[in-house]
């Protein structure tokens, strides 16, 4: 009988409890701040003479205090002092509850004047373009002045021109980190003033980065509207480096004016600090990342008795971010549970190796669960780069991607002489669409597999649902994949990574009790064969799905010719039925498929024509963490029947 007392979505790949350290904290001080009402010359900080600023409150905290911060906007960079001393004893910034507490990195903007020293050409319809300037103030940058830094100045050994130039464009790389907000939206940045023609809504900056100029959404006056520009890098980061026990619980941050990862500067930054929880935040509108925790780069040392990682982050949302969501490097005992990160990579920067609505390096034992990544575009979902093991992504929803390699990557995961498993079981993965579109694929190059970081054999990636490069021990259970223009799981290899205990071999995985759906470019696809299949059920696939490119030639299969030659999925099957799910409400519903499913003499009549199957070893929840006794459906849902619609939200707030 399970122990139900257990919390068995929490359960890592080796059997151990994933480590939760959170403990009732103690506050024997706190501190008010009131953007409206307060002053930072005569408060102290009581609730009768709050601080006006956030900032005063941070530099005097101490272990043991409560930052209460009430509703209003902040526009400055929270530079908290000192951290806290234990799980018990840290440092908390709250809001107080009284409304929003928003932390912006910007400025208004006041002062317009027509632009008419540069040459512009009419609109294609014969419109006149408006455009305006500003003249930035100085004074409010201290000493960064992100309309003068490009957004890539740091590593760029990764930035291989001849390839983005071809397959993309190396403009984001190269346009300024500062932006303009009109009315809380941004404006789109162009590299040549010429460019805001036939674009309203664009900007432009000079080449000292010390004006702007810019055409309204409506090719307008800004004259009654808000016009903010971004002047901090980030909204809220330690005053040095090593900060911890630290708490920050709902507050809104927007605006940041970061870089391109590497280094990992977030608009919400734990400065290298460890045992931080950040719940119940919005990170809005970051030019490149939300939150960075861990090590922020691989090229700055570790100190030798630095601790690394136990962050919590929990019910936040991070939106809207250019290159990342949530980055991390050795951020390691981490739990990352029921938040939602959307809308990610809008600066189409998937050629700096970084974009993903998650992407961390080097974590181990950590725990990913009951969260939605949906809506990016030329982003991956979540990401784990080399050296990570012993974690467990669980009941995670997956909408709408258009990803460089798949909704959820796993690259260069190395096993050992003990295998190191990360656990993928429980998710559902829905929408990932065409890398490019299918006009721009006509034209696609072929990538140059000679280089040390390509993988052997590399096509232009098509919307994948889990993709793995070069990693080996992958454990992949009972996950419903589904609605994809490529694979639903696919595997490379990369050259020039099997040094320094990196790459693997794409070998040692076992994939089990799944539901493949509708992937228009195949089921499967693997490099070898020395992985194990079994219980996976297909719906709704090509001819020729599951496929084999090594040894040449490249085998296509169907389910018989897998069953007989490999040895795989003889308890697997087909299946027919019809899923659809509406991205709005958070519903999937499930349909009899009129046309009943027949390959291979082998005939389905439904959804739960599917046969039950033998229990993975690993899993024993669904999608919603209940126990499941016993043989058990293949995917994610325990569903009795194909005619019904059910949330798949799988947040617990």
């Amino acid at each position: 009988m399970t122990n139900t007392n257990r919390d068995l979505t929490a359960v890592l790949p080796d059997g151990n409890d994933f480590v939760f350290w959170e403990t009732e904290q103690v506050y024997d001080r706190e501190l008010h701040i009131s953007a409206r009402n307060g002053c930072d010359e005569t408060g102290d900080g009581t609730s009768g003479a709050p601080f006006a600023s956030i900032g005063a409150g941070a530099a005097i905290a101490a272990p043991g205090t409560r930052v209460i911060i009430h509703a209003g906007t902040y526009r400055e960079c929270v530079r908290p002092a000192q951290g806290g001393t234990s799980p018990e004893y840290m440092i908390a910034y709250e809001a107080a509850g009284d409304g929003e507490v928003v932390i912006k990195a910007s400025e208004v903007a006041t002062g317009f004047a027509r632009s008419l020293d540069y040459r512009i050409d009419s609109d294609s319809d014969g419109t006149e373009p408006v455009i305006w300037e500003h003249a930035l103030n100085g004074e409010m940058f201290h000493g960064y002045n992100p309309f003068g830094v490009v957004n890539c100045i740091h590593e760029k050994n990764w930035l291989r021109y001849g390839r983005v130039e071809k397959e993309s464009s190396l403009e984001p790389y190269f346009l300024r980190r500062g932006m303009v907000y009109v009315d809380g939206h941004p404006l789109r940045q162009v590299q040549l003033y010429q460019l805001m023609s036939n674009a309203p809504g664009t900007y432009w900056v000079e080449e000292n980065g010390l004006k702007v100029h810019f055409r309204m959404p409506d090719n307008g006056s800004p004259e009654g509207h808000l016009i903010e520009v971004s002047c901090r890098e980030q909204n809220f980061v330690p005053a040095k480096p090593f900060q911890s026990y630290i708490k920050v619980k709902g507050l809104t941050m927007l605006h940041a004016a970061n870089g391109a990862p590497v280094p990992q500067i977030g608009a919400l930054s734990c400065g290298r600090g460890h045992h931080w929880i950040i719940e119940d935040c919005v990170i809005g509108w970051a030019n490149a990342l939300g939150i960075d925790i861990g090590n922020e780069g691989w090229s700055i040392r570790r100190r030798p008795d630095q601790v690394i990682g136990y962050a919590v982050l929990r019910r936040n949302q991070i939106l809207d971010c250019g290159v990342c969501g949530i980055a991390g490097i050795g951020a390691s005992y981490t739990l990352v549970e029921d938040n939602v990160i959307a809308r990610t990579g809008w600066q189409h920067m998937e050629f700096g190796w970084e974009a993903s609505a998650l992407k961390f390096h080097d974590s181990v034992d950590s725990l990913f669960r009951r969260n939605i990544f949906r809506d990016s575009d030329l982003c991956d979902g979540l990401w784990l780069d080399c050296g990570n093991y012993n974690d467990r992504i669980t009941q995670n929803l997956f909408l709408n991607i258009r990803s460089p390699h798949g909704m959820i990557f796993m690259e260069c995961n190395r096993g050992g002489a003990v295998p190191h498993e990360i656990l993928i079981d429980n998710n559902i993965l829905w929408d990932s669409k065409f890398y490019q579109s299918p006009e721009a694929l006509k034209h696609t190059i072929t990538i140059d597999s000679t280089h040390w970081n390509e993988p052997f054999d590399l096509s232009t990636p098509i919307g994948e649902g889990i993709s793995g490069y070069g990693s080996d021990d992958m454990h992949i259970a009972n996950n419903l994949i589904a609605n994809m223009d490529g694979m639903g799981y696919s595997h490379n290899i990369i050259r020039g990574r099997m040094h320094g205990g990196r790459g693997g071999t794409s070998r040692n995985s076992i994939v089990m009790n799944n539901v493949i759906y509708d992937c228009r470019s195949g089921a499967i696809r693997l490099p070898n064969h020395d992985n194990t299949f079994d219980g996976n059920y297909y719906a709704k696939m090509p001819q020729g799905f599951l496929v084999l490119t090594y040894p040449a030639p490249t085998e296509q299969l169907d389910l018989a010719a897998w069953r007989r030659f490999e040895g795989y999925d003889l308890h697997g099957g087909y299946a027919a039925f019809k899923l659809s799910v509406d991205q709005e409400a958070l519903t999937l519903t499930i349909c009899p498929d009129d046309k009943t499913g027949v390959w291979d003499d082998c005939e389905s009549v439904g959804y739960c024509s599917m046969e039950k199957v033998e229990p993975d070893a690993k899993v024993s929840t669904d999608y919603f963490g209940n126990v499941v006794e016993g043989k058990r459906m293949p995917g994610p849902l325990v569903v009795d029947r194909d005619d019904v619609t059910i949330s798949i939200d799988p947040r617990k707030l």
